[in-house]
């Protein structure tokens, strides 16, 4: 199971990194190198700025995202996401980059399991010249660069199932300045045959002001939850769906968000000689 685990893991929260951030509790093997190509599709009529609801929109945001993931060390790796995020014929391009380092400080077992926790630290920031607002009335985003840290720990069940805590800071540094708190809850079963999991994020921005306009530069707070469901093929290869909806916020779309996509899995040369 422990083999399943950690083959899988990082697949599946891959999948979702744009609504949870590409940090997951599972490491990857010295070498060893995943990717994740995936699609997503949002879509919303509905917009908070600031806590006041406006039903005047019309927006539909789709993207193809790379996910990388590779194992300097059992506990220490890399991440990285790059998007590329579409609105209309005249804002698309690539969008906000994630790169970040994680180590896993804490590694014991259980009579149950065992239990992992894990630090994290990276940025966030655009990886292209794309419009913003009010350049733009329908931006992909808003150029931002963030310092982001992340503290995870994660219990891994003999039988399968798992539980996952997660929290941090994102501190924006521009195009203004903003610190936001991120939370994460998550649990889930894991099987040679399939994957599944239901999670439930909160990220609430200090002192963010309303936005005049959707994607208009300010903090977003907002609750949003989801699930994926996953299939193994093969050693090397697998595929995915997924789901999420934003129920509540301040400047934040209430939307639904699919996606869908396959993963590869690429094993350090003495391990795919075995």
């Amino acid at each position: 199971m422990e083999k399943i685990l950690t083959a899988l893991f990082f697949l599946i929260f891959a999948t979702t990194v744009i609504a949870q951030g590409p940090i997951d509790g599972y490491m990857k093997a010295g070498g060893e190198t995943d990717f994740a190509f995936s699609y997503g599709y949002d879509h919303y009529e509905k917009y908070y700025l600031g806590a006041t609801l406006q039903d005047t929109f019309d927006r539909t945001y789709q993207s193809l995202n790379l996910f990388i993931a590779y194992g300097f060390e059992e506990n220490l790796g890399f991440v990285a996401s790059i998007p590329f995020m579409w609105s209309d014929k005249n804002n698309r391009g690539f969008q906000d980059g994630q790169f970040f380092i994680k180590y896993r400080a804490v590694k014991k077992e259980t009579k149950k399991g065992r239990l992992d926790g894990m630090l994290a630290g990276g940025v966030t920031t655009a990886i292209s010249n794309y419009k913003t607002s009010p350049e733009s009335v329908n931006p992909i985003g808003e150029k931002p660069t963030i310092l982001e840290a992340r503290f995870l720990a994660q219990h891994n069940f003999h039988s399968g199932f798992f539980v996952m805590a997660k929290t941090g800071v994102s501190f924006k540094i521009r195009p203004n300045t903003i610190t936001s708190i991120p939370s994460l809850v998550r649990g889930g079963y894991a099987h040679s045959k399939f994957y599944t999991d239901i999670w439930l994020e909160h990220v609430h921005a200090i002192g963010a002001k309303a936005n005049n306009v959707p994607l208009g530069q300010e903090g977003s707070s907002f609750i949003k939850f989801g699930g994926t469901f996953y299939v193994p093929i093969g050693k090397y290869f697998g595929t995915f769906v997924n789901a999420a909806y934003t129920p509540w916020g301040r400047n934040i779309g209430i939307s639904p968000r699919f996606g869908t996509g396959f993963v590869l899995k690429i094993l350090p040369k003495k391990n795919n000689d075995s």
